[in-house]
């Protein structure tokens, strides 16, 4: 049986009050004793690999709007740069997520910050920097929300990533799925520039509109139908933000 959100949540404010290093239990780490603190069981090879696989996942905006900001689910960090991002999941359009924590709620717990000063905090986390598990406030970085599969946040949630309003933390729509792809109409297709460069996204179907955008040569996107020598997909573009728009079909290889 699945824990609740609030018991993981419960757990991670106990965690925080024995004082655990970060030596002791990283990020991912500390996720996963919280569950199994709460009565669960998770596994994961890191926080790239825990958003890859979340139930629910989209920009921390999107997940209040929807309600998907409850107990217990997982605290995000995405970066700009995939410098450090591991070579497995480069080009699957994702991008790089480098922290996790877990949400405990309004003001649930206090906590002292790099400064020494005491604070009202929402996020608990295993902090490379503070060395040690530690409070942290919605506003410290956190970009994006997930549910994680073993956790039970009170509502059925269908397996696959749900980006919600983007990866950059755009507002443009489009149902952008990741994770292993299901016997459905979706079809996926990796951008190919003969040159390597980015390739140009336009607002409708025609080379006489001005470019909207550009995506990355290499990258992994959703292709939702085509009109004639054009495909209109989902994708996430050079700036880290999912967009919604047309490409020309040559540039895409399914």
């Amino acid at each position: 049986m699945k824990p609740s959100g609030k018991s993981v949540a419960d757990a991670a404010v106990r965690a925080l009050g024995i004082g655990y290093t970060y030596e002791e239990m990283d990020c991912q780490a500390f996720v996963e004793y919280c569950t199994k603190q709460a009565g669960g069981t998770m596994r994961y090879d890191g926080s790239n690999d825990m958003a890859r696989k979340a139930v629910w996942l989209g920009t921390l905006e999107n997940a209040k709007a929807e309600g998907k900001l409850v107990l217990g689910a997982g605290l995000l960090i995405h970066e700009d740069s995939e410098e450090n991002l591991p070579e497995k999941y480069r080009g699957d359009g994702l991008g790089d997520f480098s922290h996790v924590g877990l949400y405990v709620g309004p003001d649930a717990v206090t906590d002292t910050d790099k400064q020494g000063k005491r604070r009202s905090c929402d996020v608990v986390h295993s902090s490379q920097r503070m060395d040690r598990v530690a409070g942290s406030t919605l506003q410290n970085g956190w970009t994006h929300v997930m549910w994680f599969a073993e956790i039970d946040y009170g509502e059925d949630v269908q397996p696959g990533v749900d980006i919600g309003a983007g990866i950059g933390g755009g507002t443009d729509s489009g149902g952008l799925t990741s994770g292993t792809p299901t016997e459905s109409a979706e079809r996926y297709a990796t951008v190919v520039s003969p040159n390597g460069s980015p390739v140009k996204l336009r607002k409708s179907a025609s080379q006489k509109e001005p470019v909207y955008w550009l995506v990355n040569n290499g990258a992994r996107v959703l292709v939702e139908r085509d009109k004639g020598e054009w495909s209109l997909i989902t994708a996430i573009c050079t700036d880290g933000y999912r967009r919604r728009a047309y490409m020309m079909s040559q540039f895409l290889r399914g």
